[in-house]
């Protein structure tokens, strides 16, 4: 293996979850902003539609009035530096580490900012709206491999989402499911099984 693809929202960024509040505060029913949400998620993630869009679409769908930012208001992320640290060994043994994260521009460029700069600890960034490709769609995975010169049967991706890893793995990476409470535990043996294996 030549390269570590990560997911950023639930792998080594914590607290991202914004509906609920960002609900509350816009006066929708947070069932239906979670529903109408997910159907206009991945024209977000890949930049096709603007937040500023979707904020006008909330508006004229459910007659409520949107101001400021509520994406960036609302998201307070943690960096996660037990994951961070396992980015960091895999550097420093000769491998490069990605980022590969659905994301939208009030997110990542408050990300860009954080005191604690978890984007430091890789080699290269793919950000779903700056790329056009989101996840699952495979093109996003052959794109970070054709860009960083290495076969997809020498990338490793690591996503919480099953259905991110087995897109991933439809387009011939190796992939890892980082979810559970042992989930740091089994990420670390199955890096060292590639590792030293």
């Amino acid at each position: 293996m030549k390269l570590f693809i990560f997911d950023m929202g639930n792998v080594f960024l914590t607290g991202i979850a914004i509906i609920r509040n960002m609900a509350d505060s816009i006066g929708i029913p947070e069932e239906k902003l979670r529903s109408d949400y997910a159907q206009h998620e991945h024209a977000l993630m890949d930049g096709s539609m603007l937040p500023e869009e979707y904020y006008r679409h909330l508006e004229g769908m459910y007659g409520v009035k949107i101001e400021g930012n509520p994406f960036l208001e609302f998201f307070r992320p943690s960096s996660d530096e037990k994951v961070l640290a396992v980015c960091d060994d895999l550097r420093s043994r000769g491998f490069r580490c990605a980022v590969g994260s659905n994301t939208f521009a009030p997110h990542w460029e408050h990300v860009m900012k954080m005191p604690s700069d978890p984007l430091s600890h890789f080699d290269s960034l793919y950000a779903s709206h700056l790329i056009h490709l989101a996840k699952p769609d495979p093109a996003f995975w052959m794109h970070i491999c054709r860009t960083e010169g290495v076969s997809p049967a020498d990338a490793v991706f690591i996503d919480d989402l099953e259905e991110n890893c087995m897109a991933a793995e439809s387009a011939g990476l190796v992939s890892f499911i980082y979810s559970g409470d042992d989930r740091l535990s089994r990420l670390k043996a199955f890096i060292g099984e590639i590792v030293n294996g």
